[in-house]
Parts: C-alpha cells; structure tokens; sequence
C-alpha cells in the first residue's frame, strides 16, 4: 500500500496542478546510494513520472542543470538589464531557467549510463564534506579585521612560519574530528592537504617579488584587481568578494559575456544565488555536525527562487528563518519555504490550482 501511494504522489501533484523541480543535484544524491540496483530504480521512477519541470543544462538533453547553469541565467539576466535589482534578475531569470516535460525528457536515456559517473560522484561527496567543514573553521578571528590591518605585519621567517603552519594544521584536525561529517575517512589527511595548499599558495605569493606587501599579493592570486581592494573593508567582506568573483568569472565565460563589463555590471546584491548564498553563510546556523549534504542542501535551497513551495529538512528550515528575520529581503527572494518530512505533508500542502 504505502509502494501503490509513493506512486501516485506525482501523478496526484500533476492532477492538481503542480510539478516538481529536478536539477542536476537531486539526480546526484540519488545516485550516491551504495546499491547500484536501488540507483537503478530510482532513475526509473523518475523516468516515469507524466510531467515535470527541470533546469535547462549547458548541453540541452543530457542532464538537467545545476546551480552554475542558474547563475549562468541570472547573470546573462542582470548583465543585460542592470537596471534591476535582485527580484527583478529573477523574474528575468526564471523565463530562461526552466524546461518542462515528461520524466523522460527531464531525465534522459543517456543517465542509464551513471556507473561512468561513479568516481566522479565519489569526488564530489567528499569535495563537499570539506567545504562543510572547513568553511565556517577560523584558526584565528580576523573576520572583523580590516585588510589595512594586516599591511604592516612583519614577516616572519621560514622556520616560525613552518611551527605556525603546524599549530594552525592540529587545530583544523581537532576542528573536523569534532565538527566534520562523521563520514570523512582520515580528518588528518584531509587537514594536511588543505593546510599544504595554503602554504602553497603563500610561498607563490612570496616568490613573485612584487612591490605590494603580502596581504595584497595573496588577494591578486585569489582574482581581484589591485584597484579592487578596499583596505577598510573587513577580511570577511573582502573573501566573500573573492568568491563571488570566482564564481561570476565562470558564469561570464561559459555564457561569453565580456568580463570587463561583467564586473562592473554585475554585483552580488542582484544575483538571486549568489545573494541567498551570502544570507545563509552569515546567518544560518552553524550545526554541530557539519555535513557534507548541508553543501548540496544550499544548492538546492538557491532554486526556491524558482519555484512556488519549496521543501527542506529541519536543519535547513531553521538555517532559512534565521537569515529571513536578518535579511527581510531574503524572504521576498526565496517566497515559500516549509519543512517536509516525506512526501505525504506535501501533498497536504499543494491543494488544487
């Protein structure tokens, strides 16, 4: 009885005048599962469903899109009309966004093949069990800090540099044992290939010689222009900057949009995703578990823009109404956004249209 009922969810949804949303990252979770005859049918039921809506892809019929292919619309759409602000790029947005048909179409013949997809899928999962964790870490507090603050440091030399790098390495370790998904196989290898990179990165900025002290010699690594750093901004407001910028750069050069211009039209205030990514990373609530799914979660909390109702677990939800009471603003963009615990309260809570 309750098979017969979970197979008539979606058809009872259509009937009343709803479909559900897929993007790349719903396929991808289901496919995470250890049982490959389990993937298998679960990519059938989809395949069965009688309508749906769905990210439009890079590559039209292959896959459904992710949360890149939304920033690549709001991007072409604020570019285009910079005139609007972040509701506006939205609505803008959202007639480019999506493709609507059968579970067929939004779930292509060429997904049958995902054991291809296996590494890659392996790779991601535990790409997003470090960003879960290591995100939110400070080894020391200099969110607040400004970044002229930081211009008349002195140096230090190798060998305090190298005891510093250790001390600052066992605190990562200790932070993910204690705070990391509890699915990370080695938090010591993994805080020693973060802390590896970073040094990395440090010694690069050192070795080119230029004029510029350290600080900002790391900035024009991580992509902002020397005239784009503002020494009285604070190091929080300044890598928030670095990351969108790495991010608006992909969306601009897979959509060919002249970068110049990008950037200068282009700001994180009237990008839906980008926006809803900032509230949640400042406001949201800092779980003491930190799970690698909370990656994926965000991702497809930055379609909620894009749909009617949207449904999240209970960590989510608590996550969105403390950046919705911060930022009234965030409300407007996301709209509905409720807690389900299986697909019976959705139904519920999608009555006739």
């Amino acid at each position: 009885m309750r098979r017969r009922s979970a197979e008539r969810f979606v058809p009872r949804l259509f009937e009343r005048g709803w479909l559900p949303l897929l993007s790349w990252h719903q396929i991808a979770e289901l496919m995470q599962h250890g049982n490959d005859g389990l993937v298998d049918m679960r990519l059938r039921y989809l395949r069965g469903w009688p309508m749906a809506a769905w990210v439009k892809g890079g590559v039209p019929n292959v896959i459904p899109g992710s949360e890149l292919d939304v920033l690549r619309a709001e991007v072409r759409a604020a570019y285009t009309r910079p005139e609007l602000d972040v509701l506006g790029v939205r609505d803008i947005a959202r007639s480019d966004l999506l493709s609507y048909g059968t579970g067929l179409e939004a779930v292509p013949d060429s997904l049958s093949n995902w054991r291809i997809l296996r590494l890659f899928l392996a790779e991601h999962q535990a790409h997003a069990q470090k960003v879960a964790v290591i995100s939110p870490w400070r080894a020391i507090e200099i969110e607040n800090t400004r970044i002229a603050d930081w211009l008349d440091k002195p140096h230090r030399d190798n060998e305090a540099t190298a005891a510093t790098l250790v001390k600052v390495r066992a605190h990562l370790k200790k932070e993910i044992v204690e705070r990391g998904d509890k699915r990370i196989a080695s938090p010591a290898h993994m805080a020693a290939d973060f802390m590896s990179d970073v040094a990395a990165n440090v010694e690069l900025a050192i070795s080119e010689g230029l004029s510029e002290p350290l600080p900002v010699r790391i900035l024009l690594r991580a992509g902002l222009e020397p005239d784009e750093i503002n020494f009285a901004a604070t190091f929080r407001e300044t890598m928030a900057m670095v990351m969108f910028r790495q991010r608006l750069r992909m969306a601009s050069d897979a959509e060919n949009l002249p970068w110049e211009e990008v950037k200068e039209i282009v700001t994180p205030d009237r990008v839906p995703s980008a926006f809803t990514h900032e509230c949640m990373r400042t406001y949201a609530h800092d779980q003491p578990e930190r799970k690698g799914s909370d990656v994926n979660d965000l991702s497809l909390l930055c379609l909620a823009p894009y749909a009617t109702e949207t449904f999240v677990d209970k960590r989510t939800l608590e996550s969105v109404r403390r950046a919705k009471q911060k930022v009234p603003r965030l409300a407007e963009l996301l709209g509905s956004v409720r807690k389900a615990a299986s697909y019976h309260d959705i139904t519920a809570a999608c009555p006739q249209r």
